[in-house]
């Protein structure tokens, strides 16, 4: 009877411990993979609880006529939930001046307009918004193309803590776009749920093409092709015969040209292409090697050390699985003020902040990352915090050096940093709280049962 028992108890609490972290499980999916122009894209999620911290993440990149008038719209937007204490960013690259609208079904149309900045780039801050459920008939970004720009690239952001349905679909329509493609990702307390996953639609994003080309000349010399990246080395022919000279201008926004191939068997072929993604707001970006996409995530910050202080945001690389080999370069915007502080990158990991050697930049501050993660610019505070001493009187601790840059702002040594990088103590997430509970009590009764 004793064993019965014993038995029967053991699989209810596994049972208890299986639904616990069945019911936490948080699902997001998306479909399809590729439409029509003006077709719908729908996001469905299950088991989101109320007052997670929600990320949504839509970008667009998509063929343009230089010049022209263009727009991106995600229209008939379905949110099925609120977003409290949310805020909503976004960007576009490639615009001489960008306008940002939103428009409540049945409401007036908000919108905020400025002009992009020399290099085509239209930034709209983290703005607060109360998102609210229901429908949207349209959030838009549309501007007049730059005269070298024949791929424009989008991007909205939308992040709060969520109230509402735990299961739920998010809808809309994608508009303004002919040929390109859509990528969406999402995250839940800061972590990945949804990696990013693309949206062909029409024939998907043309290949990067010059906007504007020269005649061709004839002339003895070899073939000479010149692009907006350095060529890294060409043989000269043994031979040489009547070619055409072509001289090409890249767009601008393609800075992933690769160099001249070489003319000769057996010649020097060039370093796999860069690229560079950039957060919403502009103020980050990550130059890797090989890497067809990636985007950076603004997050909150958590569990910062007493000795550290928080600079912006923190942001988190996605997709999640992203290695560098060779390592890739992440660069936050120097803040304009402060230099009495000492700043340094770290990395958020198993609850806790480490620092990674950084480096001054041109009006950055960089460090050389190997993988996908979430990462935050940091200041070490002038002064440490007090420390009581051995006798209990307080004083306080000396700082390392400082390595001083005079044309940027200063950087923390990383052996200052990692003096106070220690983690935090953190309490257990509830569900684990409650399984460990359920199992104690259950042990307690198995004790008891043996007497």
């Amino acid at each position: 009877m004793r064993r019965s028992v014993r038995f029967a108890l053991i699989a209810a609490l596994l049972f208890l411990a299986c639904m616990i972290a069945a019911a936490s499980a948080v699902t997001i999916t998306e479909s399809p993979a590729a439409l029509n122009p003006g077709g719908q894209i729908t996001i469905t999620i299950s088991g989101l609880n109320d007052g997670s911290d929600f990320n949504l993440l839509i970008d667009g990149k998509f063929a343009v006529t230089p010049g022209s008038w263009a727009s991106f719209q995600t229209q008939n937007f379905d949110m099925p939930f609120s977003l409290t204490s949310g805020t909503v960013s976004a960007s576009t690259h490639g615009t001489t001046s960008t306008a940002f609208s939103v428009r409540p079904s049945g409401g007036k149309t908000y919108s905020v307009m400025d002009n992009a900045d020399a290099n085509g780039n239209f930034i709209l801050p983290p703005q607060a918004y109360a998102i609210s459920s229901g429908m949207y008939d349209f959030l838009e970004l549309q501007g007049p193309v730059s005269a070298n720009t024949n791929l424009l690239t989008t991007e909205m952001n939308l992040e709060g803590k969520k109230y509402g349905p735990s299961n739920s679909q998010i809808t809309f329509t994608v508009q303004g776009i002919t040929n390109g493609a859509v990528w969406v990702t999402a995250l839940v307390d800061n972590n990945q749920v949804l990696a990013p996953t693309e949206v062909v639609i029409g024939s998907g994003v043309p290949s990067a093409a010059p906007v504007t080309t020269t005649a061709p000349v004839v002339t003895t010399a070899a073939p000479v092709v010149t692009t907006n990246v350095p060529d890294t080395g060409t043989a000269t022919p043994e031979t040489t015969t009547a070619q055409p000279e072509e001289s090409v201008t890249m767009p601008a926004e393609t800075a992933t040209a690769t160099a001249t191939a070489a003319l000769t068997p057996g010649a020097t072929t060039a370093a796999p292409a860069a690229s560079t993604f950039y957060s919403a707001d502009q103020q980050v970006s990550l130059t890797a090697q090989d890497v067809d996409y990636a985007a950076l995530m603004m997050v909150s910050e958590t569990n910062v050390p007493d000795t550290w202080l928080g600079v912006g945001s923190a942001y988190t690389i996605v997709p999640d699985s992203l290695s560098f080999d060779p390592p890739a370069t992440l660069s936050f915007d120097a803040p304009s003020s402060g230099n009495d502080y000492a700043y340094f990158i770290a990395q958020y990991s198993n609850g806790a902040w480490t620092a990674v050697p950084s480096s001054p930049g041109a009006g950055t501050i960089d460090a050389a990352i190997d993988s996908a993660g979430t990462y935050a610019l940091m200041a070490y505070k002038p002064e440490s915090t007090i420390q009581p001493a051995a006798t209990g009187t307080a004083q306080q601790t000396t700082p390392t050096p400082l390595v001083q840059d005079t044309s940027a702002p200063r950087i923390a040594s990383i052996a200052q940093a990692a003096s106070s990088s220690a983690a935090p103590t953190t309490g257990a997430p509830l569900d684990t709280m409650v399984v460990a509970g359920a199992l104690a009590i259950g042990l307690v009764l198995f004790a008891r049962m043996r007497r």
